[in-house]
């Protein structure tokens, strides 16, 4: 063979590995993820698929059960060691998503070394390599979503947000359309005859993400949190070492987020797809009100009906958060302080403020809260925080406060 058949050859070699292994991407970065346990070791587009090879790491102490870094709750881990097993798949319905456009997806198309209608064991301190393959990603798309699904009770996912790979837009792409002939205008027949002929199908169910980070609303730096909501009957929660938080939600439900943290007064976010005109990814920073001496907490979800100290139902969602709160921070005490505006007799207005204050706390002392940790007290329209007559701002005299007491 002489030099120049042996160049011909070399380069046909060439063009044929580059065809057969693609557009790869080692290590690539992830901006997060919800299990620090599997990572992404590579990322190959081919002409057909886009290639995923990840890896599994099996952590369990022996003889005992050592939980993920960023486990905390009710959800079990897949990989969650019991006496030395525990058990690995990939959910078929996994999809990538170009971040932000829910409706750009590309699906799983097949698993190798891990199951994805069944159930893989593996032992303790055991590595697994496992290799998934999606439907091609179109050029210039250079960074994606890797997303297994939301979380179940039993079950903990394996989802990578904001994966970047070298995938760039091919030149000339516009120079080959305008060459490429057009077709035929097709007949107003066949349009309708093709019409017909479709099925209606019913809509997928669409999935989105909601994320942010949790402050110290005194000191305006990231805290540790933990964060607790329902979903489709089971009780999930998500903790955030960072302050940073990412979690799937589904299209078709409403959310109620409860967010708490050692030390601080918590809050609820709620959150409904629906209403979001079909604006799937949210983003929202939350601030939480640190439990120190002397600091006035306004519980801005306390209702009692008008001249009325019997709560409302709709309390019970800011009256349990503070039963909570008394849980977790058992040194912590608490003085209820009822306020109204000053219209009205000034007694009656304190000792309407003095029963509701009371109507909390013993809310609170039949959830199981020490009386002694509980003060109520009625101050009528003493501490007034507008003295506007407009009805709107007089509104924000009418409230109940928790003082923190003991630290």
């Amino acid at each position: 063979m002489n030099v120049k058949s042996l160049l011909v050859t070399l380069f046909t070699i060439g063009l044929s590995l580059s065809k057969s292994f693609g557009q790869v991407t080692e290590n690539p970065k992830v901006e997060e993820q919800s299990a620090e346990y599997v990572t992404i070791q590579k990322v190959e587009l081919t002409d057909k698929y886009t290639v995923i090879y990840l890896q599994f790491k099996e952590k369990g102490a022996p003889g005992g059960l050592r939980l993920p870094d960023d486990f905390s709750g009710d959800i079990i881990p897949r990989n969650m060691p019991r006496q030395n097993n525990s058990t690995i798949w990939l959910d078929p319905e996994t999809r990538l998503y170009k971040p932000g456009e829910v409706n750009v997806k590309f699906k799983l198309i097949k698993a190798e070394n891990i199951p994805t209608e069944s159930t893989k064991k593996v032992k303790t301190g055991e590595r697994v390599d496992f290799i998934a393959y999606f439907e091609r990603l179109p050029p210039g798309i250079e960074i994606f979503d890797f997303y297994e699904g939301r979380a179940e009770r039993g079950q903990q996912t394996w989802n990578f947000y904001g994966v970047h790979i070298a995938n760039p837009l091919k030149k000339n792409v516009a120079s080959a359309k305008s060459k490429a002939v057009a077709p035929k205008p097709a007949k107003p027949a066949e349009i309708a005859k093709k019409t017909a002929e479709k099925k209606p199908t019913e809509p997928e169910e669409v999935f989105g993400v909601i994320r942010g980070t949790i402050f110290s609303n005194k000191t305006k730096e990231p805290i540790a949190a933990v964060i607790s909501y329902q979903e489709e009957g089971d009780s999930l929660q998500v903790k955030s070492s960072s302050g940073n938080y990412r979690i799937g939600i589904s299209g078709k439900q409403r959310y109620n987020f409860r967010v708490s943290a050692p030390g601080y007064y918590g809050t609820n976010l709620e959150v409904s797809a629906i209403d979001s005109s079909g604006k799937l990814n949210f983003s929202k920073d939350l601030y939480l009100i640190p439990l120190a001496v002397g600091e006035a907490i306004t519980l801005s979800n306390i209702y009692f009906a008008t001249s009325e100290f019997k709560l409302l139902p709709e309390s019970s969602g800011e009256l349990n958060q503070i039963v909570q709160m008394m849980k977790d921070n058992p040194q912590v005490g608490i003085r209820i302080e009822g306020h109204t505006d000053n219209v009205g007799d000034p007694d009656k207005n304190i000792e309407l403020s003095r029963k509701r204050a009371e109507s909390v706390r013993e809310y609170l002392i039949q959830n199981g809260i020490a009386e002694t940790r509980i003060e109520a007290k009625g101050l009528g329209a003493i501490k007034l925080l507008t003295k506007s007559s407009d009805e709107q701002e007089r509104r924000k005299n009418r409230r109940v406060e928790m003082v923190i007491t003991e630290q």
